[in-house]
């Protein structure tokens, strides 16, 4: 019997591509309307990576790695950033992520159609503050039970140990939960890692690992009349 269900947060139950555009798409036209959005956009995807892992890592702070990650992207598409334009794209950029949070459609349904079932656990690779707010500001926050953030806890996905942890704080063994992540990596091989039955959130429709074919995947968070006896029972696939 499935006594927790776990979930990534990030591109899961909250449409963080979606915000993350919407504010990058302000910075170009504000700051950056000469240079192709398309470059700018894959380098900010590259350094957004780089920074977020040095965030996690304690080595420079949210403000800080925000800064640094616009002063790259520009560099690398050859322009000189000065201390006050810094501050200023970085600035945008925030308050442009900021006003486009949402939760992707059917999260909200479908946690609230599994909460007599079971706990709702987010295991996250982020800061918990950070996190917490975005449950928050979106109205997922009084539909889970516990918030598992690696900037808390100091072990990230796909470590086992969060998982571990995860369970802990859900009060069940691993055989009593299942995980919902749109990472391959992170949140099927991680939550497998440790003995956790593991369900693809894969909205692309992106082609499997050769050696997956006993994952099951979803590939929208809606009908919870469908989803939800998947992820208790493993009946069917969507």
């Amino acid at each position: 019997m499935i006594r927790a269900v776990l979930f990534d947060l990030d591109d899961t139950l909250f449409d963080h591509r979606r915000s993350a555009r919407a504010a990058l798409a302000e910075v170009h036209e504000r700051h950056a309307a000469a240079l192709d959005f398309a470059a700018f956009e894959r380098h900010h995807g590259i350094y957004l990576e780089e920074m977020h892992l040095e965030v996690l890592a304690g080595r420079i702070g949210l403000d800080d790695a925000r800064r640094e990650r616009f002063r790259k992207v520009f560099l690398a598409l050859g322009v000189t950033l000065d201390a006050v334009k810094v501050d200023a794209v970085a600035s945008a950029y925030r308050s442009g992520y900021m006003v486009n949070r949402r939760a992707l459609d059917g999260a909200a349904a479908l946690l609230t159609a599994l909460r007599s079932h079971a706990r709702i656990v987010i295991v996250t690779n982020n800061l918990l503050d950070e996190q917490q707010d975005k449950l928050e500001y979106c109205g997922l926050a009084p539909l889970v039970d516990a918030l598992v953030a690696s900037g808390e806890v100091g072990v990230s996905k796909p470590d086992p140990a969060i998982f571990r942890i995860a369970l802990d704080r859900a009060g069940v063994a691993a055989s009593e939960a299942v995980m919902v992540g749109d990472s391959w990596t992170s949140d099927v091989v991680g939550a497998r890692g440790a003995g956790i039955r593991a369900v693809w959130f894969n909205p692309e429709r992106a082609p499997k690992p050769a050696d997956a074919a006993a994952v099951m995947e979803i590939h929208a968070l809606a009908p919870p009349d469908e989803i939800v006896p998947l992820l208790l029972d493993g009946i069917g696939v969507r």
